[in-house]
Order: C-alpha cells, then sequence, then structure tokens
C-alpha cells in the first residue's frame, strides 16, 4: 500500500488537548494511531486510516474495519519509531506527531530516544514535528539548513543530541560554528529578528522547541 497524502499525522497514546487534536486531524493528512493512541481517536469521535503497534494498549476487537492494521510484534524499538519508519516508507516527507507529553516518565523520555536513533541522512528529506500543549519541537538533522520566521521574542529552546558544531542566528544568544552537546546551554533562548537560521556543521541531530 502507498500512501496518495504527502503529509501524516502520528497520534501516539497520551493525553492530547482538544484544541490542537481538532486543529491538526484533517482530511488532508493521513492519519496513523500509534497502538493506544486508537483510543484516543475513538474518545475525540475520530476513526484513523492506519493503527500501527504491538497492540499491547490495545485490543485489536475494537478496530474499526476500515482501518489499516499494521502489526509489529520487534521489542527492539518503540512503537513510535516503527510508525515513524513505516510512515517514511510510504513516501511521506511530512510528519507530525500528537499524545506524546502524559503516562509514564520513561515512555515520555523514550520519545526523545526514538528521534535520537533516526537516520539523519534518511531525514534530510523528511520534516518532522513533535506538537506539545506549549511547544512545537522541530527535529534538524546534520547539512540541513533550517529558517524559521518568528516574531521578536519567541521563546526558543536547542537541545544537541550529540557532540555537534552549530551555527544560530537571528536570536538573543547567537552561536557561530560553536560546539554543543547535550547540555542545559541552548535553553531560553529569545528570536531577535523574523528570521532565525540554524545549521549542524557536525554531529547532530538536534531539536528546536519553538513557544505556541
Amino acid at each position: 500500500m502507498t500512501a496518495t497524502k504527502k503529509c501524516a499525522l502520528l497520534i501516539a497514546a497520551g493525553q492530547i488537548p482538544e484544541k490542537i487534536f481538532k486543529k491538526l486531524c484533517t482530511d488532508e493528512k493521513y492519519s496513523i494511531a500509534i497502538d493506544g493512541g486508537y483510543n484516543s481517536c475513538i474518545n475525540s469521535g475520530f476513526i484513523p486510516d492506519v493503527v500501527i503497534g504491538d497492540f499491547d494498549s490495545l485490543d485489536q476487537s475494537l478496530i474499526n474495519e476500515s482501518v489499516i492494521s499494521i502489526h509489529q510484534t520487534s521489542q527492539e524499538e518503540t512503537d513510535l519509531f516503527k510508525a515513524i519508519k513505516w510512515t517514511i516508507s510510504k513516501d511521506i516527507k511530512d510528519i507530525e506527531i500528537i499524545g506524546v507529553e502524559s503516562g509514564r516518565s520513561d515512555h515520555i523520555l523514550g520519545t526523545y530516544a526514538a528521534l535520537a536513533e533516526l537516520n539523519q541522512e534518511e531525514m534530510l528529506s523528511i520534516n518532522l514535528r513533535i506538537h506539545l500543549n506549549d511547544f512545537v519541537v522541530t527535529y534538524i538533522p546534520q547539512n540541513k539548513n533550517f529558517e524559521f520566521n518568528f516574531e521578536n521574542e519567541t521563546h526558543l529552546s536547542l537541545f544537541c543530541f550529540s557532540k555537534s558544531i552549530v551555527s544560530l542566528k537571528g536570536v538573543e544568544w547567537e552561536l557561530d560554528q560553536e560546539k554543543m552537546d547535550f547540555s542545559t546551554r541552548g535553553i531560553h533562548n529569545y528570536s531577535k529578528k523574523k528570521k532565525v537560521e540554524f545549521f549542524i556543521h557536525s554531529g547532530g541531530p538536534a531539536l528546536f522547541f519553538i513557544r505556541r
């Protein structure tokens, strides 16, 4: 099966603010429930296109017959990682994720660990964002120019997953080919110009947190 839509919404099992759910769940997007995320869809009166996972958090008998069911039993990766990889395999270039900021603490941390495991070269052609209640998180691989347009004083935070050399322009505290690691150094910055530019010269990937 090949998806005809070029944007996908991945729906995890965590709590999702209703306003965010309604804004992001549109007919233009390919909707993919991740295991127990199917319950969130049904509770909101929404039937996704696909449900994927090992189904340890979902009664398969409840799955609507119109929904494509992808049962993946591997325990080597999280359901989120499997869902991202499956989505990319369908030639979908824009991926949005919701439902990852509640539940077990290890699952929340596992969300970001799954992003760290992605192949950066493969992700050069993919736009991936996580929608949280207060931030939108953008995944940025090495060697990909990123430009953002903001109003002045937009709250931004930057986290690198590994030892990296990065440049960041258009913010209160700029970086010019400076070393960053997984640390608190990039937290709590602000846009000072409409255009903010970011580039990873080596290392990566990085996550850019943008305040709603």
